[in-house]
């Protein structure tokens, strides 16, 4: 009876795996076909499923390990989760060594995890037991190289062109490994074994010159450059890589020359001609240097392609960046003749409209480009920009308006609203969208000076992104000189001026503004430095925080000190309200003091007195003196 039991015990258990390995096949089989129709979700769900109904199904596990490593979630991604996927793809690759994709794939994945013993040993095995798995050798050439085996990895490539032959990119290879192993000499031979497969291929007489570069053997790269044009005096690559010898040579006349060639090739596509020239223009516009090389090279740019968009494009966006804005709207209306669909050309039309000041003319612009486009967001921010500069504050709110219900059109925007308002698929994506167009509309209420409707709408951007910290900044800054709720300006203020937000000159100055108002003003000029000292370490200069900064020092006592600020703020925007007035009383009290109102001396004595002084403490102790 006991071995009659044990009997049926053994049958019950295998009838059960039989069934459970039945399950996995015909989820796997399924899992195949999904993502042979490229049905990823489904494929993923159906290869899990059957890892699940019977967990020693290695084809199961692999596939599910694979699939699962490419899953771009934040949570998936994560090295442990990582590592569990190469763990469930394992078993398959030890049972079937000899199915090379997938020993490929699995040490591919094993050395992007930088599990770098587990990649070398299946690499390694792979190719001892398929000699033609080639592939291996390459990626264990970058494996070796990412753990500085340089020797190693060299000698995988030189495997590889023992078994597949040589080739050009295998030669760049070889070089960058000779180049970090600091043998030169090997690599220029390396270069040299390129050029003889092929005399006449100029592109290997480039590699050649570019690699003398690197080791600076600069008349050795002039050479093989050389060779490359004589070879190929049609062709533009070799005229390039002059041009760039000639850049760093600083010999403007040559290298104008190869560039004015260069243009003239018929091997160089339009595309990298005006990428090319776009960038030398813009780098000519960036160290300030005079345009007129600029203007000739382009001309013969234009010349070739007098008619094409996309040079008529970058002439319109040259003669912006020149202030030449009545040119730039010429160029680009040309471009819109042709090619009246395109909303990149209608809005380099309208930012150069706006830029020349002309908003009416800019919103009529965009009413025109609604009868040959359907706008995007790019477009529409831009267009209630323009309606927020022409003060036409209706239409921009109409426009935020149309975006946000773009995004949920069943979301009221004249009320406040919670997180459960919202549709309940919504991703997090389009919440930081929401909050980012009631924080739009509420700046733009503000201009309008309807109040009520801006504060309201930055709650509603807040109640949609608490990390949404220009809301609350905006927010904060606009209830402390409305005279509204100082403590909550307070506290929205000083949540955006932690962590990654701590350097942020704008933000300081709004909570140092908050203290001034409060009456802290020790404490505020502390933040108040701290926000000039951040703005001029980003490289740009604020009259309304050296206003802040002059009257913050002027409530002091530091008058000397508040002139300097004043100034600075006057000399970067002479309509600030008040401002002469503010530095008129300055200098009469100074004066009355017995202080020096002229300004270098006052700007001296910032940088040389006692400034943990007032001005008052100061002439008391020299009266004392």
């Amino acid at each position: 009876m006991l071995l009659a039991a044990v009997c049926c015990a053994a049958a019950d258990s295998s009838s059960k795996n039989e069934s459970a390995r039945a399950r996995a096949r015909y989820y796997f089989m399924e899992g195949a076909r999904r993502q042979a129709m490229a049905d990823v979700a489904a494929s993923y769900e159906y290869y899990r499923k059957a890892y699940l109904a019977d967990p020693s199904y290695v084809e199961a596990g692999s596939a599910y390990g694979s699939m699962r490593s490419s899953v771009m979630t934040d949570t998936m991604q994560s090295r442990a989760e990582q590592l569990r996927s190469l763990a469930l793809a394992a078993p398959y690759v030890d049972m079937y060594p000899d199915d090379v994709n997938e020993a490929l794939s699995y040490g591919y994945m094993a050395y992007r995890l930088d599990t770098i013993p587990e990649a070398v040993r299946v690499l390694e095995r792979t190719y001892a037991r398929n000699p033609k798995s080639t592939g291996a050798l390459l990626i264990l050439s970058e494996v070796n190289a990412a753990r500085d085996s340089l020797k190693a990895s060299l000698a995988n490539l030189t495997e590889y062109e023992r078994v597949e032959g040589h080739s050009p990119q295998l030669s760049l290879r070889k070089m960058s490994m000779l180049l970090g192993m600091q043998d030169t000499t090997a690599a220029v031979n390396e270069a040299s074994k390129l050029i003889e497969t092929n005399p006449f291929e100029p592109n290997y007489m480039i590699l050649k010159g570019n690699l003398f570069d690197v080791i600076n053997r600069r008349d050795s790269a002039l050479y093989w450059y050389e060779q490359a044009e004589r070879i190929a005096p049609g062709s533009g690559a070799p005229k390039l890589s002059l041009a760039d010898y000639y850049r760093q040579e600083g010999d403007s006349a040559k290298f104008d020359e190869k560039m004015y060639e260069m243009l003239l090739c018929e091997d160089v596509d339009l595309d990298r001609k005006t990428e090319i020239v776009a960038g030398y223009l813009q780098s000519l516009l960036s160290d300030k240097h005079d345009t007129g090389r600029g203007d000739y090279l382009f001309s013969v740019l234009r010349e070739q392609y007098p008619h094409e968009p996309k040079v008529l494009d970058l002439a319109a966006r040259y003669s912006a960046a020149k202030r030449q804005f009545p040119e730039a709207e010429e160029q680009i209306r040309y471009a819109l003749d042709m090619e009246p669909a395109n909303r990149t050309f209608w809005g380099q039309l309208i930012t150069y409209q706006l830029a020349a000041d002309s908003t009416e003319k800019a919103l009529a612009t965009y009413d025109e480009a609604m009868k040959h486009v359907e706008p995007d967001n790019d477009l529409r921010h831009l267009y209630a920009s323009v309606a927020m500069q022409a003060e036409r504050y209706d239409l921009a709110i109409a426009t935020y308006r149309t975006m946000a219900a773009g995004v949920d059109s069943a979301l009221r925007t004249d009320t406040l609203i919670t997180l459960r308002d919202v549709r309940p698929d919504i991703s997090l994506a389009d919440l930081d969208r929401l909050s980012q167009l009631f924080t739009a509309m509420g700046d733009t209420w503000h201009l309008a000076e309807q109040k009520d409707s801006a504060y309201m709408a930055y709650e509603n951007a807040i109640a949609l992104d608490e990390s949404n910290y220009l809301a609350k900044n905006n927010y904060a800054y606009f209830l402390s000189i409305d005279g509204g709720d100082l403590d909550k300006a307070r506290k929205l203020s000083a949540q955006t001026i932690t962590g990654e937000n701590a350097d942020n000159a704008t933000n300081l100055d709004t909570y140092a503004w908050i203290l001034h108002l409060s009456g802290e003003n020790q404490e505020a000029e502390k933040y108040q430095k701290m926000a000039v000292e951040a703005m001029e370490k980003q490289g740009y200069e604020s009259p309304e925080l050296f206003n802040h900064y002059g009257d913050i020092l002027m409530s002091l006592g530091n008058v000397g000190e508040a002139l300097v600020y004043w100034r600075k703020a006057l000399e970067l925007d002479a309509e600030i309200e008040g401002l002469e007035d503010k530095i008129s009383e300055g200098e009469k009290t100074l004066q009355e003091r017995g202080g020096d109102t002229d300004k270098d001396a006052a700007e001296s004595e910032v940088k040389a007195g006692d400034t943990d002084k007032s001005d008052l403490e100061q002439t008391e102790d020299k009266e004392k003196k």
